[in-house]
């Protein structure tokens, strides 16, 4: 027979890898803006965009992370209600063992059994779409992020702008940062 305690447990630890992997991708909207010392250098030649601060401050960026929030949102009620339901089937199970004939009991831990291996399923099938429609939402938004970056390049006269969560940098000048910039020109683009 299986315990409430490894099922509590399963189900704490699916419940905890939909958000967790979400937030690994998702902008995050406490990122700490840039706070330039001075204006971005005339002569630079690289510039540098952060696009979860992009995705954090933009209009379009905003909409993205809602839209993911949402999903993870539904998916996991839908995760909760089908735990109840096995929950409910362990509860009978245990609480009326006693009382049940042999066919019975059988009968419904089998019952039990599918119902947990169909959580487990949906579940991960759960968190797949998560994870697959963020990643569609993300790719998305870098498309649309990209004729943004080019036309703040090409007016700075940059040979190159690199993504400071992407790009293995160590240290850099404050100024060299785009992001801002990049969010604004995203919106502008985005109005009628």
């Amino acid at each position: 027979m299986v315990t409430g305690g490894s099922y509590i447990f399963a189900l704490t630890v699916l419940m905890a890898l939909v958000p967790a992997v979400s937030a690994q991708v998702t902008p995050d909207a406490r990122a700490p803006a840039a706070s330039p010392s001075s204006p971005f250098p005339a002569d630079a030649r690289i510039g540098l965009v952060d696009f979860g601060r992009v995705a954090a401050v933009s209009t379009s960026g905003k909409a993205m992370s809602s839209r993911i929030v949402e999903l993870r949102s539904k998916k996991e009620a839908e995760v909760q209600a089908r735990s109840k339901d096995v929950a409910a089937l362990e509860s009978k199970l245990t609480q009326n063992a006693d009382v049940m004939n042999a066919a019975a009991r059988e009968q419904l831990r089998r019952q039990f059994e599918r119902a947990q291996v169909d959580f487990q399923r949906f579940s991960e099938d759960a968190q797949a779409e998560v994870q697959q429609v963020q990643r569609e939402i993300e790719q998305a938004f870098l498309e649309k992020a990209r004729p943004a970056v080019e036309a703040v390049a090409r007016e700075r006269s940059l040979w190159a702008v690199l993504s400071m969560t992407d790009s293995g940098l160590v240290w850099w000048e404050p100024a060299l940062d785009l992001s801002e910039e990049i969010a604004k020109r995203i919106d502008a683009s985005a109005a009628p």
